[in-house]
């Protein structure tokens, strides 16, 4: 709905005027009427006066004529109240609007700053919560080096953006101004040279719109810079281990050099206009001079007094020019912000009211049909996950473990069949609620790059309750003897993806972030399949201190991690085919006692 509403609105202040109101509100509206009453002081100031001066004698008192065109309402505006018309009232009267002028100008100014950073706080804002909000499936759909660009140097842009937006809104204001003026002292005059003007505005307005589409594929080009970055930091252990970098390179190479002439176009274009304009006028305006002399037999006092006026404008016209030019320069920041923005809107995560508080029997899994689009992925699944009960899914990959675990989590939402917490459907909990008492712990252990206490607390205050449950659950994860040889404890640092420790002290970690954050329900995906034997020794008996105090759901690939669990359920192409412990697996199951066998357990 806001889409639409912005198509059908924003026509009678400028295609972009509803991008920025929307996000500043009064103060976009503030703002302008600021930069309108600093234009017009300023034309007052000048405009007027320029020609009041123009007309004293030596003595310093009013000539009249026909010179002054139709601002002989000046006159008449001091007679009106009678103060004297001379040389003092006028230079007083100037110097006070101009003061004034000044103090409004470095209000306006200083106002313009707070904006334009509340402008890029609630961008970002902004952004971020419609990242929170958004799916999993959204996401899957959303290109990450694409949300990187936009919330970094796209921004940027778009500060830009509102600055020369800003001033071009002031140079319109400007120019109006000195337009009036002029079409009060010469209407002829002024009419020849603003229809010139217009004509000389068809010459730029192709460039304007080759500027416009190039800045669309500069955001573009971004966007897939962005995306290799990402790729190349991710994967640089394989790049460089397989020397498949200098390939890779080369793409990164490609969408530089085409960035580069990108950017070099929207310059060679701004060059060419810029050192064009100001002939262009000011052969406009010697054009309407002698036309006006020759043929029209305009008086030259009252040309010359319109032609001060009118420079004074097409000199804000360029002004104009030049910012709207910058603006457009940077305007394709404005469609990739609003594009994201939208597509994020439209894979907004539905959330209802009522809170997820715990459950005390049962997690229910029915009559479960999962789809990836016309391929089924999981189908009549039923699955029963007992409080403080160990459970257990195996299978080869891609018989939908993960894929099962996605749904309980509520990342992926049910073709047809329920889940049922303590005989009520999840679906009518609040999923956020509801994934706060869940713990996962994953393959590849998330570490953040900061001290081992805000990677286990998430960040909490450093309060004594708080340490307090920070060292209770180093114990229970065994983390306690590592943290305490570090050099700075609990406050040293892990490095990037925590690569200053190992794989184990990783998953430690991990298992200890759960443990403080109170989960009901530990999911522990392969969590000790990329380890050594010995490491995974110590994780899995870690774990197995935690059964009975924890609900857990374990993906197992080493099916010597799961020997105490439960109860196991195998799947096979997305179905279920034989639950039981771990004995009865072997007894019931060829495929499981076949596993069983491979690994030698």
């Amino acid at each position: 709905m806001k889409k639409e509403k912005r198509k059908v609105n924003y026509k009678f202040l400028g295609e972009y005027f509803n991008f920025f109101y929307e996000k500043l509100g009064i103060r976009f509206l503030f703002d302008m009427v600021l930069n309108v009453m600093v234009s017009c002081l300023d034309g007052i100031g000048l405009a007027m006066f320029i020609p009041l001066l123009k007309l004293m004698d030596n003595d310093g008192n009013m000539r009249t004529g026909k010179e002054m065109g139709n601002l002989h309402f000046l006159t008449d505006m001091f007679n009106a109240v009678h103060v004297p018309v001379n040389i003092y009232s006028v230079l007083g009267l100037m110097g006070i609007l101009f003061a004034t002028k000044g103090g409004l100008k470095f209000f306006q100014l200083s106002s313009q700053v707070r904006l334009k950073q509340t402008f890029i706080k609630k961008l970002r804002f902004g952004l971020t919560s419609d990242m929170q909000s958004l799916s999993y499936n959204g996401f899957l759909k959303l290109d990450a080096g694409k949300i990187q660009n936009i919330l970094t140097s796209e921004v940027q842009k778009l500060q830009l953006a509102i600055t020369h937006y800003l001033n071009s809104v002031s140079g319109v204001a400007m120019l109006l101004t000195y337009v009036i003026m002029a079409f009060l002292a010469n209407w002829q005059f002024a009419i020849l040279v603003a229809i010139g003007s217009l004509l000389s505005n068809l010459v730029f307005s192709r460039a304007v719109k080759t500027v416009k589409k190039t800045s669309m594929k500069i955001s573009s080009r971004g966007n897939v810079f962005n995306s290799h970055l990402i790729e190349a930091v991710h994967y640089f252990k394989y790049l460089k281990a397989t020397n498949q970098f200098k390939g890779f390179s080369g793409k990164i190479r490609k969408v530089i050099r085409e960035s580069e002439a990108l950017n070099t176009k929207v310059g060679y274009y701004q060059a060419v206009t810029t050192s064009i304009k100001e002939p262009m006028v000011m052969l406009i305006v010697i054009v309407v001079i002698i036309v006006q002399i020759k043929f029209l037999g305009g008086n030259l006092g009252s040309i010359i007094l319109s032609l001060l006026l009118f420079y004074r404008a097409l000199s804000f016209l360029m002004n104009f020019q030049n910012s709207w030019q910058n603006f457009i320069q940077n305007v394709g920041a404005i469609d990739s912000v609003s594009k994201l923005i939208d597509e994020m809107k439209a894979q907004k995560e539905i959330q209802v009211a009522k809170p997820f508080t715990g459950f005390q029997h049962s997690i229910e899994i029915k009559d479960l049909i999962f789809k990836y689009g016309q391929t089924t992925v999981l189908k009549n699944v039923n699955i029963q996950i007992p409080k403080n009960k160990t459970i257990a899914l195996v299978g080869e990959s891609g018989s939908g473990k993960t894929t099962l675990i996605n749904i309980v989590t509520g990342l992926l939402p049910m073709e047809s069949g329920n889940m049922f917490v303590d005989g009520v459907p999840v679906t009518e909990y609040n999923l956020d609620s509801f994934r706060s008492r869940i713990g996962y712990i994953s393959q590849e252990a998330v570490i953040f790059k900061d001290d081992v206490f805000n990677n286990v607390t998430f960040w909490a205050e450093p309060t004594e309750e708080n340490k307090k449950h920070f060292w209770k659950v180093c114990e229970m994860s065994s983390l306690t003897d590592f943290v305490e040889s570090l050099p700075e404890k609990e406050l040293t640092s892990l490095g990037d993806k925590g690569m200053l420790i190992s794989g184990g002290q990783k998953q430690r970690i991990s298992i200890a972030r759960e443990l403080y954050k109170n989960a009901d329900i530990l999911i522990l995906d392969e969590a000790t399949s990329a380890l050594d034997s010995e490491t995974e020794l110590v994780i899995q008996q870690n774990i197995e201190k935690l059964q009975g105090s924890y609900t857990m759901i374990i993906i197992a690939h080493r099916l010597s991690t799961i020997k105490n669990a439960d109860r196991i359920y195998m799947l096979d192409r997305g179905e279920v085919t034989y639950s039981g412990k771990f004995k009865e697996m072997v007894e019931k199951s060829e495929r499981f006692k076949r596993m069983v066998s491979l690994q030698q357990i």
